[in-house]
């Protein structure tokens, strides 16, 4: 639109810079106890598979609340603090003289992980709808970043001991740089106490397959870049410093899978591109079940399950930010992000305790295999509920109860039915809400199956929702009307579905039998997504905007 104002202002494209160079510092904190690990104390592959597991537990347990936290206080105060607190980790395991202190030390840096989550929330918040997915790609570098980091302190330190002192610096540098450049409006934002917030977001990811999703979906880029090096020289027998350089690229071929992954959702909200990558990845683990005896050839394999599972958690990511609502964000990738650090656990558990029983990773990437094949059949039969993401409970400012009649047209349900939904739940969740929907479904024997009813039943379990068909002629739509109303003082949400032709007509006429307070028009695109536009109110002097998600 001529005029509008543009996404990438100074102020958003700098906080964006910093954020992705900050998440790549933090990122490099969680990590380090490996090479402190390997290079001072030579430990074991077993050892090592366990000691490294900490930082991802203390991610696990430190995600959620940092989110919920960055929720009320927001980025501007959460960024610094988990920095400072990430620098403080890695200053004491510079200066740690003892294994156990060292593992302590790492263990608590673990703390930066819970960086992703405030970047996250924080992009999601300052970029609008259509640029989402791209901004959120880009944070994504932060892993490709951590690279550069490590590769140069290696250059100076081997040892890492002054590296950590250097990187807790930076990160003490950081955080007051945060400070004073982030800003993110959070002050319309109602967040209740921290820990019931906690406890409610536990409740409700425990109660819903998607969280198994994220843990298998998410983590696998986690998982490549802290248990590859040692994956390497155990079975390839590769020196330490070349199973550093082969994973820092396949990391950053990943990170910039995710970068696309974000842009393509960006273009496309749907979830095809999820099934198509994790159907590639399961039948690249099958290749490399078969076990190349040549690091030359298993290394491009896993960089190609990197990329695939890359572009896929891109999209997915992107699927989330859009979904959230900004009041929520930081909860809801808090609660993404601790699932997907305990989901960096399983490949390397899996592997090293295959490789235990049966001296052979094959039958590891096999079961690797079959779980990303069973996400790619999960995400193509409930690709809906993916993109509704979390159904977080929204709490409506307090008003009167106004009967609403929300009018929409199927081709705003073709790429944006996640959005419309989301935004037509936000409406039922303050108004009686009776919906209009122009499809040529009537010619199908069920309504159980339309995309509204499914996508409404999965973000109102509290109410009852329910799909009519609707035909313009006088003594069926009084009869539609009478069934209509019956249903809206019950509480239970209506949708007619009509034909494309007679919407219009339909939409009158019932409003006219019902006596709606107000009629208005969903239409959705891909730069604004959802945008309720009033048409008509019985009280001329109301002024509804049309809301944005």
């Amino acid at each position: 639109m001529l005029g509008a104002k543009s996404p990438w202002s100074l102020r958003t494209t700098a906080t964006l810079g910093l954020a992705t160079v900050g998440l790549g510092l933090n990122l490099r904190a969680w990590i380090l106890l490996g090479p402190q690990l390997h290079e001072r104390f030579d430990v074991e592959l077993g050892e090592y598979v366990l000691l490294m597991g900490l930082p991802l537990l203390v991610a696990a347990l430190v995600r959620l609340p940092v989110g919920v936290l960055t929720d009320r206080y927001g980025a501007r105060v959460m960024f610094p603090l988990v920095s400072l607190a990430a620098a403080a980790s890695v200053f004491g395991l510079g200066l740690a003289d003892s294994l156990q202190l060292v593992v302590v030390a790492g263990s608590a840096a673990g703390v930066a992980g819970a960086a992703f989550v405030v970047g996250a929330a924080l992009v999601s918040r300052i970029f609008p709808y259509g640029r989402r997915g791209l901004a959120l790609g880009i944070l994504s570098i932060g892993p490709a970043v951590a690279v550069v980091v490590s590769a140069v302190s290696r250059g100076f330190d081997p040892g890492g001991r002054t590296a950590a002192v250097v990187l807790g610096g930076l990160l003490a540098g950081f955080a007051g740089l945060s400070a004073v450049v982030f800003r993110d409006d959070i002050a319309g934002h109602r967040v209740g106490a921290p820990i019931r917030r906690c406890a409610e977001m536990i409740r409700l990811a425990s109660g819903t397959p998607l969280s198994l999703l994220y843990a298998l979906a998410l983590g696998g880029l986690m998982a490549t870049a802290v248990y590859l090096p040692v994956y390497l020289v155990a079975v390839f027998h590769l020196e330490w410093f070349h199973a550093l350089v082969v994973t820092g690229a396949v990391v950053g071929l990943a990170a910039v899978a995710r970068l696309i992954g974000g842009w393509r959702t960006d273009r496309r909200p749907t979830v095809r591109l999820l099934t198509v990558c994790y159907a590639a990845a399961a039948g690249l683990c099958l290749v490399a079940a078969l076990e190349p005896r040549l690091w030359l050839l298993t290394a491009p394999l896993i960089a190609a399950i990197a990329m695939c599972v890359g572009a896929a958690s891109g999209a997915l990511l992107a699927l989330i930010g859009k979904a959230a609502r900004a009041d929520s964000v930081g909860a809801v990738m808090g609660v993404t992000g601790a699932a997907a650090a305990l989901g960096a656990l399983l490949p390397p558990l899996l592997l090293a305790g295959v490789d235990r029983l049966s001296d052979s990773y094959s039958l590891a990437w096999i079961l690797l295999s079959a779980a990303l094949l069973a996400v790619a059949l999960y995400v193509r039969a409930h690709g809906l509920g993916i993109g509704l993401g979390l159904a977080v409970r929204y709490e409506p400012e307090h008003s009167p109860t106004a009967m609403t009649l929300a009018v929409v047209d199927e081709s705003d349900t073709q790429l944006g039915a996640a959005a419309v939904v989301a935004r037509l739940a936000e409406l039922a969740a303050s108004d009686e809400l009776v919906v209009v929907y122009g499809s040529d479904e009537p010619s199908q024997p069920r309504l159980s199956t339309n995309v509204l009813v499914t996508g409404l039943r999965d973000r109102l379990p509290r109410h009852g929702v329910v799909g009519i068909r609707a035909t313009f002629y006088t003594g069926a739509l009084r009869r539609l009307a009478s069934i209509v109303g019956e249903f809206v003082e019950t509480g239970t949400v209506a949708v007619a579905v009509a034909p494309p032709a007679d919407l219009p007509s339909v939409a009158t006429e019932l409003s006219s039998y019902l006596g709606a307070d107000r009629v208005v028009k969903m239409s959705y695109t891909l730069a604004d997504g959802a945008d309720l536009q009033e048409v008509w109110s019985r009280n001329p002097a109301s002024t509804h905007g049309g809301s944005v998600i």
